[in-house]
């Protein structure tokens, strides 16, 4: 069935065009010869989840959540994409008289059903009012020992890393359960802690593929930004220095982004907990019934190398945009 643009979908394209124009990002070269090109890894995406049974907001749908995942597999079934992964905010749970482990249970179950390999990346929600053993025991990794929250993995040809950036600043202290009576931690305390730094330089230099990094929290901005990890300069020091690292991955900022650092890209995914505007989810449900789809944003990453240049095509769903991006290591 062909696929119908809507003009405001047109208008997302060009923008997101412009901005890669913009960042040198190449256009696709009407030249390039299919042989030469060698697909390496195909991955499924998506972030901000937020599963709880608090109640919906103008701005943040909690209620669609099982809804859109549902999307999100059936799509990703489709696709056949080598993994899936989210990265973070799995649930979001903050709140009076609702059952965090049973939030976990049923869209960790949803999650997984995919056949075929599917990772975590740890949030600050996921942690509201559940015990950090509580969510990683609830939670599983292909191929990860359980309890691992910062890891990496190979996939065709590509190696992936998952960070944890769920600690604060002031002692290293790693997020546990936050209630309103016992709070230690806020959403903007969050750093990546010796420990992991020393591991991710050491598994940076095993590796002879290229890399792809996987976090919750961005990297691109400043330190002090609140969305940012807190030592956010100093990671990407290792990762400029390895020679290895094609993209970034993020989640967390809702709005997302995209932004080149030293020829590595940085690509913040949509969140997927809220709406296009300030509407309800009904409101925008009646629109054609679309509302789960518009409103659910998710992408499909293509990685294919030719010489020693590797393309990176990022197909988003719903409002996340899609990009076309190359490096050459």
């Amino acid at each position: 069935m062909a696929k119908t643009i809507a003009r405001r979908d047109i208008l997302k394209m060009s923008a997101a065009a412009t901005l890669c124009a913009a960042a040198g990002v190449l256009a696709k070269s009407s030249t390039a010869e299919a042989g030469d090109t060698k697909s390496l890894l195909r991955a499924g995406i998506i972030t901000d989840m937020h599963k709880t049974s608090k109640a919906d907001s103008s701005t943040r749908i909690y209620s669609a959540s099982m809804d859109k995942m549902k999307v999100f597999i059936d799509a990703m079934k489709k696709e056949k994409p080598a993994f899936i992964i989210e990265l973070g905010d799995f649930v979001d749970t903050l709140a009076p008289g609702t059952d965090p482990a049973a939030n976990l249970r049923d869209i960790e179950a949803l999650f997984t059903s995919f056949a075929g390999p599917a990772y975590h990346v740890l949030g600050n929600h996921d942690f509201d009012n559940l015990k950090r053993e509580a969510f990683l025991s609830g939670v599983v990794n292909t191929g990860i020992e359980k309890g691992r929250t910062y890891y990496s993995f190979e996939a065709e040809g590509v190696h992936c890393i998952v960070l944890d950036a769920d600690y604060t600043p002031k002692n290293f202290r790693p997020y546990d359960m936050n209630t309103p009576e016992d709070t230690f931690w806020t959403w903007v305390d969050t750093i990546i802690p010796p420990q992991e730094m020393e591991w991710l330089e050491k598994d940076l230099k095993s590796t002879d593929k290229p890399v792809l990094v996987f976090s919750h929290q961005t990297l691109d901005r400043v330190d002090e930004q609140d969305h940012n990890i807190k030592n956010a300069s100093a990671v990407r020091r290792l990762l400029e220095e390895s020679g290895k690292v094609l993209a970034v991955i993020s989640g967390h900022d809702h709005q997302g982004g995209y932004s080149n650092i030293k020829g590595i890209h940085y690509v913040v995914l949509n969140g997927n907990v809220g709406v296009n505007d300030t509407r309800t989810w009904e409101a925008t449900s009646l629109e054609k019934g679309r509302g789960v789809h518009n409103d659910n944003q998710f992408c499909v990453l293509d990685v294919q190398k030719k010489g020693k240049t590797y393309t990176l095509s990022f197909e988003g769903y719903g409002r996340q945009p899609s990009y076309r991006l190359e490096r050459t290591l």
